[in-house]
């Protein structure tokens, strides 16, 4: 994403409930929904918002209220953005619940991956969401609750007295909009805005109303239908029998939240990272096929017949229809013998499933039930529940029914006729397809990093550009930046022993909804070190400051001999860093950038560079010659070389996983700009490469690790 792709009026019309500009909700209305995706669609709002001038951000705009109704990952990140931006809001938060985040509190059975319904796509591996605000990476459910709590009570602190939150609300009730102002009236018990925790005695339940600006509705999706236990409760189907050799069950349902339980009870250890990289880790020429293929299903024909093309690639000659039969090998070793299952469906054939207009699951459970359904996993039937229940003897706690949710219901609760009947209407007549939101991200780079809108930027002051534009940095990817810094410290310190000032970083090539990026992995490494702030994580537009050129050129980049200070920091200013950092210190008369480049041929590199080193000193004088770069740069291919993968043995419970490309294939390299020749220059020394494309994003995982 090299920007903004919408307008932001647009984009808070499609989150407007009626045509108050005052009401809002945040895709309540949408299908296939991750809690990604809800926090992206939060986000969007955010910004439509702040952009749109609906919501204040500077001292001579009037402060306003805001309300949000529900405090689910939704709720959450709306309220965190407009904190993050130092929004003039007062916000008041309402729980139905005792808690903050409570579906997915204490949910130990449920897993979530931020990407994981991108898959096959590049980038699907990943474990960070890569947020703004509240960021997460995969885990059980519980586990990112504690996550994002973790990151919200840090943020809330440092805004307390600005922010209220109700829980256990009752007779939550919103009226109508009026031109100034929507009316909200509850009997709910103030609590600690941070964590959800009580007050001190005395703060009860009471009965309130409030007049606000505007009115947020982040209330999900409601509670399932047909089910009395909600899919993020805690159970033991993924778990061996321990009272009956064999159980079956019956499974009723056509999403994702059915396919994922007919998964968990008939494949063993099943989680959905684990078993898609079990089944297709090397099949790259499949891989490439069901890319192919999960595009064409995302088009959007109702009729496309995801089972027939799936059938296809089994038939394929050479490659393709051999890793097909390999992966349906594998994962009938896997399949559970305790288990049987019945799968009721509201179509005659297991084929129709797979349809577009029929189905609602994602193209890798789409896959996956199909090689399930190849194995003999389990038999559809599209006869009644009373007729199977009782042929084949299912106990009535072995039956499991996911039939999507109320999601009239909530709004009823809350909303009065005039808003909801027309609602209803709508969801009638087309499933409410004008209050789709788009979950693709609508902001640019680094907005939620510092207060105001876009066009305030330019004013942003040094302090502040320390440390914005952080983004997820994994913990092993920067020990490891750290190293390779290290060395080249180490090797300059070698060259210069009587240097008092110098300093050594890395930037990884990074690729965030495919805006190019280039993200500090460590910290400054070298001698005589200023700063105190830790500036790992930050992120640089890929045309920005010598690093930007050094990406550009595919080549090294230098200061030239003899330049003063004052000349190198007019060269900087041409290279607009100050836009994405604060400006270079006045005493700097030395800088160089050494990319690394990858062949691009594979898949997983997205960009011939995949790592800059940068080092700069302000001594008096300081300089390195073309040998002694030469040496430094022989010095960073052989560590980088080192990293990663010894004779096909992974390390130890560290993932390398491939990171989102680009929007488009390699672009030429370009040439020196001529109106910085006078300040920079490029030497006749060859940058390291690597013989095969270098992954630099490593974290920690819980998976078996594969071996190539």
């Amino acid at each position: 994403m090299s920007g903004a792709a919408s307008n932001p009026i647009d984009i808070a019309k499609r989150h407007m409930l009626s045509d108050s500009p005052r009401l809002y909700t945040i895709g309540t209305f949408d299908d296939r929904v991750t809690v990604l995706s809800q926090q992206r669609r939060a986000l969007n709002l955010a910004w439509s918002l702040i952009e749109s001038r609906r919501l204040p951000t500077r001292a001579d705009e009037k402060r306003l209220k805001v309300a949000i109704i529900g405090t689910g990952f939704a709720g959450l990140t709306f309220a965190a953005a407009l904190i993050q931006k130092r929004c003039r809001c007062d916000i008041s938060l309402f729980e139905e619940r005792d808690t903050l985040l409570p579906l997915q509190q204490g949910s130990d059975t449920r897993w979530l991956h931020p990407h994981i319904y991108d898959w096959p796509e590049e980038g699907s591996d990943s474990a960070a969401a890569m947020l703004p605000v509240l960021n997460w990476t995969a885990a059980r459910a519980s586990d990112v609750v504690v996550q994002v709590l973790s990151s919200w009570k840090e943020l809330v602190e440092r805004n307390e007295k600005s922010i209220k939150l109700y829980c256990n609300t009752r007779h939550l009730q919103i009226r109508p909009p009026s031109t100034n102002s929507v009316l909200v009236e509850w009997v709910g018990e103030n609590r600690l805005a941070s964590d959800g925790s009580s007050l001190p005695e005395g703060s009860g339940a009471k009965g309130q109303s409030a007049e606000f600006d505007v009115v947020v509705l982040a209330v999900g999706f409601g509670l399932e239908a047909d089910n009395p236990s909600s899919y993020w409760r805690n159970e033991i189907l993924g778990q061996p029998s321990l009272s009956q050799p064999r159980r079956t069950f019956l499974i009723s349902g056509q999403g994702d939240g059915a396919m994922i339980d007919l998964l968990r009870l008939k494949i063993s250890q099943f989680r959905q990272d684990r078993i898609l990289a079990e089944l297709f880790y090397d099949k790259r020429e499949l891989l490439d096929e069901l890319r192919r293929l999960r595009a064409d299903f995302l088009a959007g024909e109702p009729d496309f017949p995801l089972f027939d093309r799936f059938e296809a690639l089994c038939r394929k000659r050479k490659a393709v229809g051999r890793q097909m039969k390999l992966a349906l090998v594998h994962l009938s070793t896997r399949l559970r013998r305790d288990t049987e299952i019945v799968l009721k469906l509201r179509v005659r054939n297991f084929a129709d499933l797979l349809t577009a207009k029929t189905s609602r699951t994602s193209f890798q459970n789409a896959l996956l039930v199909f090689l399930l359904y190849r194995c003999g996993g389990f038999a559809p039937s599209w006869e009644d529940e009373l007729e199977l229940i009782p042929r084949f003897g299912i106990s009535p706690e072995n039956v499991i029914r996911r039939h999507g949710t109320k999601r009239l219901e909530q709004l009823r609760r809350l909303l009065p006729p005039a808003i909801c009947d027309p609602i209803e209407k709508c969801w009638a007549d087309n499933r409410c397809a004008d209050f789709r939101q788009t979950a693709e991200i609508q902001w640019k780079g680094g907005y939620f990093g510092a207060p105001g809108r876009q066009e305030d930027f330019d004013r942003v002051d040094d302090k502040l550009r320390k440390t914005w534009r952080k983004e997820y940095l994994p913990g092993p990817t920067s020990l490891l930046a750290s190293s390779i810094s290290g060395a080249v410290s180490g090797a300059i310190a070698r060259l210069r022993r009587d240097a008092k000032h110098f300093r050594v970083t890395l930037h990884r090539v990074l690729a965030i909804q495919r805006e190019e990026l280039l993200q500090q992995a460590c910290d400054y490494v070298g001698r005589n070190l200023r700063d105190a702030a830790s500036t790992a994580g930050r992120t640089f537009p890929a045309n920005n400051a010598t690093i930007g050129l050094a990406y550009r050129t595919r080549a090294i980049v230098r200061s030239r001999p003899g330049i003063e200070p004052a000349e190198l920091n007019e060269a900087m200013q041409k290279l607009s860093l100050s836009q994405a950092s604060r400006e270079m210190a006045s005493e700097v008369g030395f800088v160089a950038a050494v990319p690394i480049l990858q062949p691009v041929t594979d898949f997983y590199a997205p960009s011939p560079v995949c790592a800059i080193i940068y080092f700069d000193s302000r001594d008096e004088g300081f300089d390195l010659s073309d040998s002694e770069l030469e040496g430094i740069t022989i010095l960073m291919g052989s560590v980088v070389d080192s990293i990663g993968l010894r004779n096909g043995v992974p390390l130890e419970r560290l993932e390398n996983t491939p990171l989102q490309a680009r929007n488009h294939s390699a672009l030429p390299a370009t040439l020196l700009p001529s109106n910085l020749a006078g300040a920079l220059i490029i030497p006749e020394v060859d940058p390291p490469r690597t013989e095969k494309a270098f992954i630099f994003n490593y974290d920690h995982s819980d998976l078996t690790p594969i071996a190539n």
